[in-house]
């Protein structure tokens, strides 16, 4: 590390949660290992105007709830390394342009990207006005779609060789494609045993769990979903977490059988989500990079429900092959299917098993490693690609 770094700045883009827990991991991490070290975390979305906001946020969760094979397909086409996107490159950089001439002001040192966005934008910066900055961009999915091979990055962190592979395939310089994992909180690291969490929480350490995740923009079937996980209320407790969203909340809790029935509890934003994964016998919810980057290192079975065409349905793949997760395609059958699991001990043990196996819990400490060793270095362009030099 070079005496003279004062900063670095991780940045993100507010689309969904998975990209800005990915951040915050990052930036906790960061603080940890660099004490003497500013860390500024941002996310670029709030430095737009609220019209940009809607159509690059809430357009796309409408869309992901009303039309999922739509954003399927759209994902499809997009997925492109190196593709022209000018009409919406040069969107994002009108909407951003204040954002843009305060790097340009006071570039930063070192940038930790995940998000694609911010990432292309940096990378813009320093191909037309010589941007000293050095950009690693950390992919928080199992798998690596086009658009985050479209800026010219100093080093990618991924989650594990395939996606490496993907990259390098592209026309990625392999020695600068790090396999890191998905960067999450440090207290997956060290989790404590299951009886432990569940006597931390007030949880009945005889009853099975099955712990409800809501996503965080709560798409899909979610109260259709809750019902069904209530009908197993007879083998085991079960368990909502529900985030910051108050109005999934309030839904769920007007579907309690009883406000005395302690077999089960709808919860709000917690940030002890790697308790409740330790506590827990297997997760309900959408196969996210970083909800099912945090189940693996806790162990934690993952019964898939309603993923989204595109990303989600890519990361199902990769749960499925490694034997991580089941796909709750049918809502209907949603409660028969995980009834079976949790009747069948051996196979739920198997499946814990594959889980950790599978699991990279030290991915934010990779991620770090790989800022630390980027900040001795001197920026350089990257040339790969047969578009690079159109873009």
């Amino acid at each position: 590390m070079e005496p003279h770094l004062r900063s670095v700045s991780v940045l993100s883009a507010g689309v969904g949660a998975g990209h800005v827990r990915a951040g915050q991991a990052v930036v906790a991490g960061l603080r940890s290992a660099l004490p003497e070290v500013e860390v500024i975390k941002q996310d670029v979305l709030e430095e737009a105007g609220p019209g940009f906001r809607a159509l690059y946020r809430d357009a796309y969760v409408k869309l992901a709830s009303s039309t999922p094979r739509l954003v399927g397909w759209l994902y499809d086409r997009a997925d492109a390394p190196w593709q022209s996107r000018w009409y919406a490159a040069a969107l994002e950089r009108v909407a951003l342009r204040r954002w843009m001439r305060e790097v340009l002001r006071n570039p930063p040192e070192v940038a930790v990207c995940t998000h694609f966005l911010p990432a292309a934008l940096l990378c813009h910066l320093r191909r037309r006005h010589a941007l000293p900055t050095r950009i690693a961009t950390v992919v928080t999915d199992l798998d690596v779609h086009g658009l985050w091979i479209d800026g010219r990055a100093d080093v990618w962190c991924v989650a594990g060789e395939e996606a490496r592979e993907i990259m390098v395939s592209a026309g990625v310089p392999s020695e600068i494609v790090r396999v890191t994992g998905i960067p999450i909180h440090a207290e997956f690291d060290t989790l404590p045993s299951r009886a432990d969490a569940r006597a931390r929480l007030g949880l009945d350490p005889s009853r099975m769990i099955v712990l409800f995740s809501t996503g965080g923009c709560c798409l899909g079937p979610v109260e259709r979903t809750f019902a069904q996980l209530l009908s197993l209320r007879d083998i085991a407790d079960v368990i909502a977490i529900c985030g910051h969203n108050a109005t999934a909340k309030a839904r769920l809790q007007a579907m309690l059988p009883s406000a005395r029935d302690a077999s089960v509890r709808v919860e709000g934003f917690t940030n002890e989500m790697h308790l409740w994964m330790a506590a827990a016998d297997l997760l309900a919810g959408k196969p996210g990079g970083l909800t099912s980057s945090e189940a693996r290192a806790a162990g934690l079975p993952l019964a898939a429900i309603h993923p989204i065409p595109g990303q989600e349905e890519r990361n199902l793949a990769h749960l499925l092959e490694w034997g991580a997760a089941i796909a709750c395609h049918t809502p209907a059958t949603l409660a028969w299917r995980i009834r079976g699991l949790l009747m069948d001990p051996p196979r739920l043990a198997r499946m814990s098993r594959a889980a950790r196996e599978s699991a990279r819990p030290q991915a934010t400490r990779a991620v770090v490693q790989a800022v630390i060793e980027l900040a001795a270095r001197t920026p350089h362009q990257l040339r790969a690609g047969p578009s690079v030099s159109a873009a």
